[in-house]
């Protein structure tokens, strides 16, 4: 649960692409379902180890259109009813007369991720709201859920609070992707139940890189041999948020920081520079990573334009992350761009948004790699990267040690879920 399928964003579809990686080397004859808000229940292939793999989607809708068995409302009464019959034949009839139900309760493990970072009110009340209710389904057939890694809160209002609190309460396993969370899940529980500890699954994605990178303008090339310093621009950011009203309660001017930037990086060094969008959405969508990199460097002098490019096809999360290996040097501001650098041992700096960055670049030792965008002003910003930049070859090797040791980590977690599962069926 929690991993679309047919997003822009390929930070999500990172998520959902590495959890079935993790499951099938886990449980290597299991059968993996998405359970998923959805406007279709068509299956989908994921990339495991190179090979594609079918998955089956079990879909559930909100639209009035949507047939009344897919409808969340029905499929939640239905979960009431489900829990409140005492009798298993009466609830064998309506797991087998509603397919969310019946994946549910033939499930040996039913996980939610959120997306990594909805487990929070941020987004808005209706996100989370209707994230809730698709794992209150599970609780309602199952008394539990597994909570895979993600980030827990940061929390505007009590009642997602007390919401989130009541999830976890019922969850039959709880991971953390940071050391912050993993606290603010403990405060949540009462500090009655083990909240596990590991990095963010896309850590395990396997990196592609595309036999041809589309690059804009194409009418000049790539600088051949020349080092390349990777840039994601983030569009929420780049247009204050969905409000368009600097929404995060930003301090850092992010459109001036990102032109002062690359106005030092290339007064600095003899680097190309790729803008690399890491979330796709049409032109005058706030999401759009493409559009925000275009309008920036529309705004750069001339000669600076000649030694930058855009990433101009929409590459899928494996070929992103195949790209951002290229770099030499890698400043993000998508949580999960940053994440395919650093699982790749390249120098990545996190501009952020949000309190998740600093835990999973914590969790291999690079939180002082994190430019907190609420509390940096631009000059300390663009001195802190530079800086950065030029320390970016240092520890290099114990950054990789590192990245090994949580990947590995990874792979234990999901082992031992499919181990207890197998045990407590």
């Amino acid at each position: 649960m929690g991993v679309p399928i047919s997003s822009g964003n390929r930070g999500v579809l990172a998520l959902g692409s590495s959890l079935v990686g993790l499951c099938a080397k886990a449980a290597p004859n299991a059968e993996i379902a998405y359970l998923i808000g959805h406007n279709n229940s068509d299956p989908v292939t994921v990339k495991v180890n190179g090979e594609e793999r079918t998955i089956k989607v079990v879909n559930c809708r909100l639209s009035p259109k949507s047939k009344l068995e897919n409808h969340l409302v029905w499929i939640l009464f239905m979960s009431l009813l489900y829990r409140t019959l005492p009798i298993n034949r009466l609830r064998n009839k309506i797991a087998r007369s509603n397919a969310w139900i019946g994946q549910i309760q033939d499930s040996t493990i039913v996980g939610d991720v959120r997306g990594g970072d909805s487990f929070s009110d941020i987004y808005g009340m209706g996100r989370f709201i209707y994230g809730f209710l698709l794992a209150l389904s599970v609780i309602l057939i199952r008394g539990n859920i597994t909570h895979f890694p993600q980030t827990y809160g940061p929390y505007k209002s009590r009642i997602s609070r007390w919401l989130s609190a009541y999830l976890l309460k019922h969850s039959s396993s709880i991971i953390a992707r940071d050391t912050k969370s993993q606290k603010v899940a403990k405060e949540l529980v009462g500090g009655k139940r083990e909240i596990q500890l590991t990095a963010d699954v896309a850590f395990s994605l396997a990196p592609e890189i595309p036999k041809y990178i589309a690059l804009f303008p194409n009418s000049t090339p790539a600088r051949t041999g020349k080092a390349v310093i990777g840039i994601n621009i983030n569009g929420l950011m780049y247009n204050g948020g969905y409000t368009r009203n600097n929404m995060f309660g930003l301090r850092i001017d992010y459109k001036i920081f990102l032109k002062d930037l690359v106005t030092q990086i290339c007064s600095e060094c003899d680097h190309d520079i790729w803008f690399i969008p890491h979330t796709y959405a049409p032109d005058g969508n706030v999401e759009s990573d493409p559009q925000a990199s275009h309008d920036l460097w529309q705004q750069l002098p001339e000669e600076l334009r000649q030694r930058i490019k855009i990433v101009s096809k929409e590459y899928d999360q494996h070929e992103i992350k195949g790209i951002i290996s290229l770099c030499d040097f890698f400043v993000g501001s998508r949580m999960h761009s940053c994440i395919a650098a650093l699982s790749q041992g390249v120098p990545c700096v996190g501009v952020a948004y949000s309190m998740k960055f600093s835990g999973v670049f914590e969790s291999i030792g690079m939180g002082e790699w994190v430019i907190d965008g609420g509390n940096s002003n631009n000059d300390e910003a663009v001195a802190r990267t530079l800086e950065l930049f030029k320390d970016r070859n240092l520890n290099r090797n114990a950054r990789l040690e590192r990245v090994a040791d949580v990947k590995e980590t990874l792979t234990q977690i999901f082992e031992n879920l499919a181990l207890n599962a197998s045990r407590n069926p």
